[in-house]
């Protein structure tokens, strides 16, 4: 699985995986965005130092899926989104594994990485512990995942 760095000419695309229903469903904030608040987050997360988003993608292919770090001051967290026609074919792990990679090589420190995933979405929270992050606890119907990179 190949990686790079999202750029604006990705918003297209990013922006139909986001509003697809299976995403919404599964998302944290279970609502579509509109091409104009999209834009102006991919902007603002282009901008910020501490956003890294990555794109997975394979040898003369379509974008595989979308992954985006936020680094807070104790930790990461996590989220990733697959390209509809993508899902189910077993690239999820290949693109979250080596967007970890990626990440590792970009802020080249160490840190505890977070996945905050909905209580019925069971292909995530299986994806996560398939990558080595490990189940902390259960809040509103969010389940939190962790891996550390220091041990890794």
């Amino acid at each position: 699985m190949l990686t790079r760095l999202v750029t604006r000419s990705d918003a297209e695309y990013l922006f139909k995986w986001r509003n697809d229903p299976h995403t919404i469903a599964m998302s944290l904030n279970s609502m579509a965005v509109t091409w104009n608040e999209h834009v102006s987050w991919l902007q603002h997360a282009l901008n910020d130092k501490k956003k890294l988003l990555i794109l997975c993608y394979l040898e003369d292919a379509d974008p595989v899926g979308f992954v985006r770090f936020d680094v807070h001051r104790r930790y990461t967290e996590v989220s990733i989104n697959l390209n509809p026609r993508c899902r189910g074919k077993g690239y999820a792990k290949k693109c979250l594994t080596a967007a970890l990679e990626r990440f590792k090589k970009e802020f080249q420190r160490s840190t505890l990485i977070k996945a905050r995933i909905k209580i019925e979405n069971d292909a995530s929270k299986q994806l996560f512990t398939g990558a080595g992050f490990r189940y902390l606890t259960t809040q509103d119907n969010i389940t939190f995942y962790s891996l550390d990179l220091t041990a890794c």
